[in-house]
């Protein structure tokens, strides 16, 4: 947007983010009018979650998880723990 950036705002300018004192400059968040006025987040990031969570309380309101038999978990060695061979659940319907 040449109307907040300038004449040069489709130049890769790294400086324009550095104040005279060497610190980061920051800028007013209205100026990222996409991500409603805040820069990290999504217009419809709080709705989309939302939806998610009401989806998944009706599944879980509506049906039994149970884990197979003999099925052998095993955490994966990683930052985020994982299951080795992925979960095996049998899924029914409650009555």
């Amino acid at each position: 947007m040449r109307s907040a950036w300038g004449e040069d705002a489709s130049d890769f300018k790294p400086e324009r983010w550095i104040s005279e004192e060497g610190g980061i400059r920051r800028e007013p968040t209205y100026k990222f009018l996409i991500f409603n006025a805040d820069p990290r987040a999504c217009i419809r990031k709080h709705l989309a979650l939302l939806q998610m969570k009401i989806v998944a309380v009706e599944i879980i309101q509506n049906y039994d998880f149970k884990v197979v038999e003999g099925h052998k978990i095993e955490p994966v060695p990683s930052i985020i723990l994982r299951i080795m061979h992925d979960l095996k659940v049998r899924v029914s319907k409650k009555i």
